[in-house]
């Protein structure tokens, strides 16, 4: 029973954040119609890059822990030291938090000159520490509904409401980065009464404190540590070395691009949460093939989702862009290439997770060679060739894409595990047959208006996913679903 019961507490997980995916996806949109119409291309591009450098220096502060720490949870001798590990965990993240907050109040003149740095942005690097490290110790519990709470409810409405009020009030000037700020704080707020309920704060409070483990756990988490900076860094510093050859307005333009590729990016996110627990138990438990079995199916799954979301986004694209704007647009071209790449990782991130347990130099290596691949793509194409947003995304795609396949190729290296095979091709079909059936169709009448493509969008990704459900499960996957409605 374990391995469906792995199986139903991953579903379990991914179907508790799609319950809170629309409310997410309700405030997320409702914040950029706001931000984008009314604050502007410009300053919501300088809202990126402020965000883009607070999470890359949250990752350095959680320095790997949303997995080693399930890691070390997870070691037989840990079983009576849960609050311990927690509190020793939390604190050794939170002080090298408040040491980036510090290093971020020092810079800030030099990278931003022309802009003031609101005061609470100080508590946005421990907010995303405390909902990082705080979440990962709830997952542990398998329990999900307060993540769901913290990042659907919590997170994106207080973001909307704050951009609302700062603008009513007359803040402009710093009130998306303010609320940007507010909304890290919220799901803090809303991990911490999480931990509460799952764990116990007089339990972590009162566990005893063993003062070299806050060096030693930042130790033990350093390779990993430098494989999660690397992945924030590989996904941010697209729109900082953007911002360095283009106008903010232009930076805002593929902000708001990477707003919406966060669609399809959250059907990875769906599966991640629970994944990781179980995967780190497998990995305990060495059971590599069990291992290599979920992965191959799940990786397709995610795949066959955001390919189902990928084609009409991209048919589409200049459309969607100008939902917020007229002025957005001009980025079609950036959300097809940021789309494509997104199809490429999240289809296949996963795969890290399982290289991080049982080869955790290989990570790290595989990032720092994105990395380089990144900055020299986005140096030739954005700034020598001047294709500006458009040469950022190209760069993007490149790096994303040479990332997907440097993890394939290790996972069947060390652990002998292939994950593409021909019951990929079956979605594959499907995604050509809906692009051709959507450039029919606009060939035929007009899709200009959003009452139109809008629901044309919804209908292309419900009729895709019911295709599948009919032609394309594949024996394992039907055993899946079969043993899930047995045991339900």
């Amino acid at each position: 029973m374990g391995g469906i019961d792995d199986i139903k507490d991953i579903l379990r997980g991914a179907l508790a954040s799609l319950g809170g995916f629309g409310g997410r996806m309700l405030a997320r949109l409702a914040m950029l119609f706001f931000a984008g119409s009314y604050y502007g291309a410009e300053k919501f591009g300088h809202l990126g890059e402020v965000a883009a450098i607070t999470e890359i220096m949250a990752a350095a502060a959680v320095l790997g822990l949303k997995r080693t720490l399930l890691d070390m949870l997870s070691a037989k001798d840990a079983a009576d030291k849960t609050g311990q590990i927690i509190k020793e965990a939390l604190l050794a993240s939170l002080i090298l938090a408040s040491i980036m907050s510090v290093g971020l109040g020092f810079a800030w003149s030099l990278l931003f000159p022309d802009a003031p740095m609101p005061f609470i942005l100080y508590l946005a690097v421990p907010g995303i520490v405390v909902a990082e490290v705080a979440g990962t110790a709830i997952r542990f519990k398998r329990i999900i509904r307060w993540e769901v709470i913290a990042r659907c409810v919590m997170e994106p409405w207080a973001f909307f409401a704050a951009v609302l009020i700062f603008y009513w009030v007359g803040m402009t000037e710093i009130g998306l980065i303010s609320a940007y700020a507010i909304s890290c704080i919220a799901a803090a707020i809303g991990i911490s009464i999480g931990l509460s309920g799952s764990i116990g704060w007089k339990t972590i409070l009162s566990a005893p404190l063993r003062p070299r483990q806050l060096y030693h756990i930042p130790r033990k988490s350093f390779p990993i540590g430098v494989t999660d900076i690397g992945v924030m860094m590989f996904r941010r510093a697209d729109i900082l070395l953007l911002s360095i050859f283009v106008p903010g307005e232009v930076t805002g333009i593929y902000y708001m691009a990477q707003q919406i590729v966060t669609v399809p990016h959250k059907i990875y996110q769906l599966f991640e949460p629970m994944m990781a627990p179980v995967l780190a138990k497998l990995h305990h438990d060495a059971k590599r093939d069990v291992i290599g079995a979920k992965l191959a199916g799940f990786c397709r799954w995610v795949f066959t989702l955001q390919l189902a979301i990928t084609v009409p986004f991209i048919l589409f694209g200049g459309e969607l862009m100008g939902l917020f704007g007229s002025e957005y647009m001009v980025g079609a071209l950036v959300l097809a290439a940021l789309l494509t790449a997104e199809l490429m990782d999240g289809s296949f991130a996963l795969t890290e997770t399982a290289l991080v347990f049982a080869k955790p130099k290989v990570p790290p290596m595989l990032i720092l060679m994105a990395l380089m691949i990144e900055f020299s793509a986005i140096y030739f194409f954005a700034g020598e060739m001047k294709m500006g947003a458009e040469g950022a995304a190209v760069g993007f795609l490149i790096a994303m894409g040479s990332l997907a396949a440097a993890r394939l190729f290790m996972l069947w290296r060390y652990l002998d595990i292939k994950i593409i095979g021909l019951a990929f091709l079956i979605p594959v079909g499907f995604g050509g047959v809906t692009a051709a059936a959507l450039i029919l169709l606009r060939q035929t009448m007009p899709m200009t208006d959003g009452a139109v493509f809008g629901p044309t969008i919804l209908i292309s990704i419900f009729l895709f996913v019911g295709l599948v459900r009919i032609l394309a499960l594949t024996p394992a996957d039907k055993l899946i679903l079969q043993q899930l409605k047995s045991s339900s």
